[in-house]
């Protein structure tokens, strides 16, 4: 799966929750230093951009307790859409807050076992920061982490998976 295309599936579901929430989010276009950084890394103004915007729902997410209960749905998607290895921590703790544990882990299982091959991915990721520990979700978990990847056909999925 190409970075391009995960890139903009990330950026589109926070899109969508920051216009749930009505948040605005500066403009970074005129970052001279993000322009020289792109120039030199292609795309890297798109993760810079996702960066700010990932921080402004976090922000308002962690300071709207009535917020990030309405949002859980778009704030689930926008973690179900970050393939970072790190950056899924900040929504991940939005969701434990509101939705505990055991629910976000019961989501993270029900994407790797129905989700497209993004969001099976992005739950894996995802998986470290949901306070996941031993016993009969986390057994789950890898038990449908396998099957996803035994069915997989794309490498650069099949790998995070199997991971």
């Amino acid at each position: 799966m190409e970075q391009h295309v995960r890139m903009d599936a990330q950026e589109a579901a926070l899109d969508a929750l920051l216009e749930a929430l009505g948040e605005p989010v500066g403009d970074t276009s005129q970052d001279d230093r993000v322009a020289r950084l792109d120039a030199q890394a292609p795309g890297y103004a798109q993760y810079h951009r996702i960066g700010h915007k990932r921080q402004a729902a976090y922000r308002r997410l962690s300071a709207d307790r009535a917020a990030a209960h309405h949002c859980y749905p778009l704030v689930l998607a926008a973690l179900l859409a970050d393939d970072d290895p790190s950056s899924p921590r900040w929504l991940a703790q939005v969701l434990l807050t509101v939705g505990g544990r055991r629910r976000l882990q019961e989501e993270l299982v029900a994407a790797v076992e129905g989700g497209d091959p993004l969001r099976q991915v992005c739950a894996v990721g995802a998986w470290r920061w949901a306070d996941a520990g031993d016993g009969p979700v986390a057994e789950r978990f890898l038990a449908v982490r396998r099957e996803a990847a035994e069915r997989c056909v794309d490498p650069w999925v099949r790998e995070r998976l199997a991971d």
